[in-house]
């Protein structure tokens, strides 16, 4: 869930924990329809990045940059450019959040280790 930004690592623990007991139960919550209401409203709702952005003037260093995400072992990548977010259009940066709803749901309902998702 976009929102779950705003948790510290041990409340995102805990967050996930309570996802995959409820799963069928948060699924509308976490990804469909709310996260496209979510994304629209990102940047008043923003409090902890969880995320990692580009811009045009990083091209030619994304290799680089990407060395810089505080996991040493990546099992799976979500990337988005923030267009067509569910029939809103494009939403820019505060696209993130469709990424981030759906590595919630793969590592809820997948078992992947929140550790090693980006």
């Amino acid at each position: 869930m976009a929102a779950s930004g705003n948790h510290h690592p041990h409340q995102l623990i805990g967050f996930l924990i309570l996802l995959m007991a409820n799963i069928k139960e948060y699924v509308p919550i976490v990804y469909t329809p709310t996260v496209g209401i979510v994304c629209q409203k990102y940047s008043g709702l923003f409090r902890r990045p969880r995320g990692m952005y580009f811009s045009a003037l990083d091209r030619g260093k994304m290799v680089s940059i990407v060395y810089n995400w505080p996991a040493e072992q990546v099992d799976m990548i979500i990337v988005t450019d923030g267009s067509r977010i569910m029939g809103r259009g494009d939403l820019g940066v505060q696209g993130i959040g469709i990424a981030i709803g759906k590595l919630d749901l793969y590592v809820a309902a997948a078992g992947i280790n929140p550790q090693r998702v980006m």
